[in-house]
């Protein structure tokens, strides 16, 4: 063979490859859409975090083996921001600058979603928290949605649920006065309270991070309560059980979502024990979609998920039916589309979004008997 006959080979070789490369390039996965998650994996509130991290990975894999949305696989991109509300703000920022994200789910606590939330609609890229429950959050714009109900909602739950299931006629109450997601629930715990003609008798509050409650415990047991509201975290609400406990206080706890922890036992000793919350959802409830998510879970993580996790979970189902309903990663087509989620069968039962961007469910009351989180209420939207 001659050189120039080499040659040519050579370069009709180059030419079939480029050809048979470019011809290969549209077989491929389209590229993937980006979707942050802003979560706590380390500080104080880092259960929470995990649970959610856990349920949306899972979610995300599930998706992605189904053939991913409209063709295009999730790429997820996980960061931690400690549950610190200037680091949830600086990682919001790298998404949307860095990351170039279509979509932003989560921070995972109020504070955090309350200092993401306007840097997130300013850019105008949609953003789900799984779990904020702060009631002005989806107010900040249009851009801005959650998997979880209100915490006015919450607090006029269980107000309700304590004035009329447990006959309490008055209570006392101690919160964080530095943290927007405690002060909402006291507020909205008090008014409703009051209004079916209980008393508050007292309200004591401390700083975030404090761990000795010893001088406001005091105050209100010479006021003498037939109850006490403990709207806060576990890592809070644990060592207020257990001091309350320790000074002789023998009268019902009553709580919230932020209670849901395997840590609450640890820093309660036990004596969260009796104990009422309101939760997102139950694993005791038979619903289909719940039990489901219920078995995937342990059989992904080998434990049962909390209500964080199904919140999570909740999360990306809202998100991909939004991106599928959208059928772009337009900002605005997908903020419109998941505006009008509607009939999702997720963890916590079915969910259709209203208007201003929280979904329309069920809420139940838990009390915790033999260590355990047992279904004694479920209230129907």
């Amino acid at each position: 063979m001659s050189k120039a006959q080499m040659k040519f080979k050579w370069f009709t070789m180059v030419l079939l490859g480029i050809l048979l490369l470019t011809m290969a390039v549209p077989a491929l996965a389209e590229e993937p859409i980006k979707v942050g998650l802003i979560t706590p994996l380390t500080g104080s509130v880092s259960t929470y975090g995990i649970s959610v991290r856990n349920a949306i990975v899972m979610g995300v894999d599930q998706i992605n083996e189904a053939g991913g949305i409209n063709g295009r696989e999730i790429k997820l991109i996980i960061f931690d921001d400690k549950g610190d509300a200037t680091e949830a703000a600086n990682i919001t920022r790298r998404l949307i600058d860095r990351e170039r994200v279509e979509v932003i789910m989560g921070p995972v606590i109020t504070p955090c979603v309350l200092a993401a939330s306007p840097i997130a609609q300013a850019a105008g890229v949609p953003l789900i928290t799984p779990t904020g429950t702060g009631d002005t959050i989806t107010s900040i714009g249009d851009m801005i949605f959650r998997a979880a109900y209100k915490d006015s909602f919450q607090g006029e739950t269980m107000a309700q649920f304590a004035r009329e299931n447990l006959k309490l006629d008055s209570v006392s109450i101690i919160y964080d006065v530095g943290n927007d997601y405690s002060t909402g629930l006291m507020n909205s715990f008090r008014k409703k309270f009051e209004d079916l003609g209980g008393k508050v008798i007292s309200v004591e509050s401390y700083a975030t991070n404090d761990n000795d409650f010893s001088a406001q415990l005091t105050s209100i047991a010479m006021r003498n309560p037939q109850g006490l509201f403990i709207p806060d975290y576990y890592s809070a609400a644990g060592p207020i059980m257990m001091q309350s406990r320790q000074m002789g206080m023998d009268i019902p706890f009553l709580g919230v979502d932020g209670w849901d922890s395997p840590e609450l036992a640890k820093l309660a000793g036990g004596y969260e024990e009796g104990g009422y919350y309101v939760n997102h959802y139950s694993n005791e409830d038979q619903t289909a979609s719940t039990q489901a998510f219920i078995a995937k879970y342990k059989e992904v993580y080998g434990s049962g998920p909390d209500a964080f996790a199904a919140l999570g979970y909740d999360a990306i189902l809202i998100t991909q039916a939004a991106l599928k309903e959208a059928s772009s990663i337009n900002h605005a087509a997908i903020k419109d589309a998941m505006g009008t989620v509607a009939n999702v069968q997720a963890a916590t039962g079915t969910i259709n979004m209203d208007p201003e961007g929280t979904p329309v469910k069920s809420v139940v009351i838990l009390q915790i008997q033999d260590g355990e989180s047992v279904l004694v209420d479920k209230i129907d939207p």
